[in-house]
């Protein structure tokens, strides 16, 4: 009788003892993939930042790719029309860490390619921008990478839920006659007070703000690409207003808009330059509401935004001039 509950009790640890191991063998292989996952993910999604062409483009509506980290997963290949431009946008937040090192990345920029007085329009509303030529700098690089990794090992990164920033690479097919939104920062349960320099200071109280740029792209013939950026909020509630348009009446439904055209951008651009837009040393004004978030977790990070040149066709060298 002993002997039987031995063997009994034998089996029933052996068994255990199997079931144990054959789960840390699962949690083994779950890992490995996981790493293989993301070592992927992040050789594709620096790649998109490197001064190539690309080679694939979004099906989900022929102008438009919302890309977490740069990924071509599921994308279509496709020409891109003789009026198109492939425009990249990224939306960085960075750490306590990385903003003290911003310094670092606005000295490898060129700002002297914008006008004095534009530079002076952006800074007394707390904006800055400058311009890399081909090819980002290493650092900037570097936080496009870690911004892969966050984003695929959080399930809070990925639901874009950690701030009311999100860091997903955006590619977007811009045309001449099309305007494209580019959402900064959206919140619509918030109101903030914003004052801002434009022929005097203004400003007040607004409520659901949206912070937006109006992208526009298209090629210039030349090899390169003219883009144009205008800072636009959105706010209050929708009322519904009526349009005129190609001989047709129509109702639709409006919020309040600020366009800051005297702040735009209108700038010439090589396959692969790219913008980059952030907040003054000392934030204020837009830029405080533009380049500023906080997180889940009540940190302040700074926001910098990343705009590329990343499809442009090459100029028609055999192409009969008029």
């Amino acid at each position: 009788m002993h002997k039987r509950r031995w063997t009994r009790a034998g089996f029933a640890w052996n068994r255990q003892v199997d079931i144990q191991r054959g789960v840390l063998e699962q949690l083994a292989m779950r890992s490995a993939l996981m790493s293989l996952a993301l070592l992927l993910l992040l050789s594709v999604g620096c790649a998109r930042w490197l001064p190539v062409v690309p080679s694939e483009f979004s099906s989900s509506d022929a102008d438009t790719a919302r890309l977490a980290n740069g990924s071509t997963k599921g994308i279509a290949k496709n020409e891109l029309a003789s009026d198109t431009v492939g425009i990249e946008t990224i939306l960085l937040r960075l750490s306590a860490l990385e903003s003290r090192e911003l310094p670092e990345l606005w000295a490898g920029a060129d700002e002297q390619v914008f006008s004095p007085a534009l530079r002076m329009e952006f800074d007394r509303n707390g904006l800055r921008v400058g311009k890399f030529r081909g090819v980002l700098p290493a650092i900037a690089q570097r936080w496009i990478t870690e911004n892969a990794e966050r984003i695929a090992t959080d399930p809070m990164e990925q639901a874009g839920v950690v701030a009311d920033v999100s860091s997903f690479t955006q590619l977007w097919r811009c045309r001449a006659s099309q305007s494209k939104e580019l959402t900064i920062r959206n919140l619509p349960q918030d109101s903030v007070t914003l004052f801002y320099n434009e022929d005097g200071v203004k400003g007040g109280r607004y409520h659901a703000p949206h912070f937006m740029m109006m992208l526009q792209a298209f090629p210039v013939g030349d090899g390169s690409a003219r883009v144009q950026l205008v800072p636009q909020l959105e706010h209050g509630q929708a009322r519904r207003v009526v349009v005129a348009k190609e001989s047709a009446i129509r109702t639709d439904e409006r919020r309040d808009t600020i366009h800051w055209k005297g702040l735009g951008l209108d700038v010439q651009l090589q396959l692969g330059d790219c913008l980059v837009l952030g907040a003054a040393s000392e934030p204020h004004g837009l830029g405080e509401h533009y380049f500023r978030t906080r997180t889940r977790n009540s940190e302040v990070q700074d926001v910098i935004l990343l705009v590329r040149v990343s499809e442009l066709n090459a100029p028609d060298v055999f192409a009969r001039k008029p």
